[in-house]
């Protein structure tokens, strides 16, 4: 996935998790938070069944692309589970705007 943010506004980037072609609901499998990270800075994100938000623009790096990394938190994954990121078969590429 690509995503474009906007470095110091309020837009709120929504990404929806799927498995194949079926939605993925992540409320249902006990995710209660998220992070998108960037150049080892991130912002916290919220779940609402297969979706995370998140406002990219409080990303605190300059403008430029990185290889982000969705992370998704539970009981059962207190440190994290990356689910879009380098390496995986979810790519995750974030394009900082001024």
């Amino acid at each position: 996935m690509k995503v474009m943010a906007f470095k110091g506004f309020d837009n709120v980037e929504t990404f929806t998790v799927s498995q194949g072609d079926t939605d993925f609901d992540l409320s249902s499998a006990g995710f209660t938070s998220a992070r998108v990270y960037a150049d080892n800075q991130y912002v916290e994100g919220t779940i609402s069944g297969s979706e995370v938000k998140a406002t990219l623009g409080d990303l605190k790096v300059p403008a430029g692309t990185y290889c982000g990394k969705l992370v998704v938190f539970s009981e059962v994954y207190p440190d994290g589970l990356v689910i879009a990121g380098p390496g995986l078969p979810e790519r995750m590429d974030i394009v900082m705007k001024e």
